[in-house]
């Protein structure tokens, strides 16, 4: 029986996380990708100038650079993204009938608010 509940609670928290999580990756991705599209794109336009005894030398220290920057911020990223995505606030959109309920209380407010204060007619 506790097996049945943890594996309740356990695909319970797994759907919960994963509606989350999959624009949190996709958004993780693109913040990697673009900085890394840029930065690989201008170290091309660099290697093609350069003489050919230089080129390993540069390719090298593109690697070094790329390791020292890049790969200790891949987690925080992705951890920052999923975060966001997983706290953020989902509110419902205002339906139609909600709208018209409460325009429609708020008549009947002002008609019983008008209602009390004429005087009553003859009768």
């Amino acid at each position: 029986m506790m097996m049945v509940i943890g594996i309740l609670l356990a695909v319970g928290a797994g759907l919960w996380f994963g509606r989350r999580l999959g624009p949190a990756l996709v958004a993780a991705v693109m913040v990697m990708a673009a900085p890394l599209w840029l930065v690989g794109g201008f170290a091309l336009d660099l290697l093609r100038k350069l003489p050919t005894g230089l080129r390993r030398a540069w390719f090298a220290l593109l690697r070094a650079l790329g390791f020292l920057v890049v790969l200790p911020l891949t987690p925080f990223i992705f951890v920052w993204a999923f975060l966001v995505e997983l706290f953020r606030p989902r509110r419902p959109p205002a339906r139609p009938m909600q709208e018209a309920t409460r325009r429609t209380g708020e008549v009947i407010d002002l008609a019983t608010a008008r209602k009390t204060r004429l005087p009553k007619p003859p009768g």
